[in-house]
């Protein structure tokens, strides 16, 4: 009985060291994620050299990670009202509502961006852009962020490819009077 333990022991052994060379010698796909480590601090976008703008606050506890971009990629931006077809704030999301994309993006409707328009931009690879959750804004209950939001610096950069998209459906949105804020960018 005891050799038989043994040699399923052995056995067990045996496979499994194999399977661990094979994995180690095969490795057939090749995937470009950062490594992050647990003793690692959450990325912060407090560091980052935002030309006098207070872009942090517009992510998630401050919190993003800065990414050059290996492929073009396109993103989105909804803007309106006194909001400019080009700025420095995009999405990967895609909303079929103006109401989602402000509650989602927090658009603050005293920035004057009430998101009748939708545009989608190409971003050359190379390019360097600031990924993370678009953080809530005040009140929280009309804009409670958590959409995906992507910052650029130069959105006036020549190798962007902007393209108007079709019309979203537009909705009132109401919120209760609040205080003026500052507007970061018209966001």
């Amino acid at each position: 009985m005891k050799t038989k333990t043994k040699l399923i022991a052995v056995s067990l052994s045996v496979l499994l060291f194999s399977s661990l060379l094979a994995v180690t010698l095969y490795s057939p796909l090749e995937i470009n994620l950062p490594r992050v480590f647990a003793q690692e601090a959450p990325p912060s976008c407090t560091a980052k050299d935002w030309k006098d703008e207070d872009v942090s606050g517009t992510f998630l506890r401050s919190e993003c990670a800065e990414v050059k971009l290996q492929e073009p990629q396109t993103f989105y931006r909804y803007y309106g009202g006194t909001a400019k077809m080009k700025g420095s704030y995009l999405t990967t999301d895609q909303y079929q509502t103006n109401v989602k994309a402000i509650q989602e993006l927090a658009l603050n409707q005293n920035w004057g961006n009430d998101a009748n328009k939708m545009v989608s931009v190409k971003v050359p690879a190379g390019t360097t852009v600031y990924q993370g959750i678009a953080a809530p804004q005040t009140p929280s209950s009309c804009y409670p962020g958590g959409g995906q939001q992507t910052f650029i610096q130069d959105s006036r950069n020549s190798e962007l490819v902007w393209t108007e998209e079709p019309d979203l459906t537009v909705q009132n949105f109401n919120c209760p009077q609040q205080e003026p804020s500052e507007n970061p960018d018209t966001k």
